[in-house]
């Protein structure tokens, strides 16, 4: 995961959708870095507002890993001014570097930033979903910027949706819940945003996190030097996966 200065590098954001679509929109991992496996400890949830499930049936193409069902326990929704505290935590637990205090305002402040942040929380009883607020187990947080990151502006280009954030506590890995959050926002920023493409950073010594990206189509596409400027080693795997013929369909 970027450091907190560092994540102000990068290309022109976009304020306002470049394409706007008629319809509505819409782990184990610390990504851009995974969560350490040693992670043992849960994040409760302060008092949330609850939205409706985000949840899709998602048809991976052949290159890439199939994608079971969520546990019924699991709800993804949007973010809201009740899950800051419990996001800060989860942060602050799975990541060497902190973010600073206006990382979590955009969320709440900038509507486009809000539209691409989902939390997702544990019940123990699926039943009390929409009614208790349930664990924070992840999050998922982007940016749309102009163009890709690290590659020069193109007339007409589309744009990319890149990930600033994506946590998950590491005794809920292994249920596909960091793959459902960052899939349910490729299909949105598909179809509200008309992006070309997905990025992300990642420590060049968390092999863990460049095989998760790998595995979903992502590929290398260049490298920077002390990007993380506080870790050692420093620097950072930038990694793109073009937006395919599955993600125009929705699927």
């Amino acid at each position: 995961m970027k450091c907190g200065d560092a994540w102000l590098r990068k290309p022109a954001a976009v304020t306002e959708p470049a394409v706007v679509a008629s319809q509505q929109p819409r782990a184990e991992v610390t990504l851009p870095t995974p969560p350490s496996s040693s992670v043992q400890e849960e994040t409760r949830d302060d008092q949330s507002e609850t939205t409706p499930v985000l949840q899709q049936e998602i048809r991976e193409s052949g290159d890439r890993p199939a994608q079971p069902p969520l546990p019924p326990n699991v709800y993804i929704r949007a973010c809201t001014k009740a899950d800051i505290p419990a996001l800060k935590r989860l942060t602050s637990l799975l990541l060497p570097i902190p973010y600073p205090d206006s990382f979590y305002r955009e969320i709440l402040e900038d509507s486009l930033t809000n539209n691409i942040t989902l939390v997702a929380t544990w019940h123990d009883d699926p039943s009390t979903i929409g009614q208790e607020k349930g664990r924070l187990v992840g999050a998922i947080r982007c940016r749309l910027f102009a163009h890709p990151h690290g590659a020069p502006a193109i007339a007409h280009e589309k744009p990319m949706l890149y990930l600033s954030t994506l946590v998950l506590l590491s005794p809920y890995r292994y249920h596909g819940i960091a793959a459902h959050m960052l899939r349910l926002l490729i299909v949105r920023a598909v179809e509200q945003y008309g992006i070309g493409s997905v990025g992300a950073h990642v420590w060049e010594a968390n092999q863990e996190g460049l095989e998760w990206y790998a595995k979903r189509g992502f590929r290398v596409v260049g490298t920077e030097e002390s990007y993380y400027r506080r870790l050692k080693p420093s620097g950072a795997v930038v990694m793109r996966r073009e937006i395919g013929v599955v993600d125009l369909l929705g699927g």
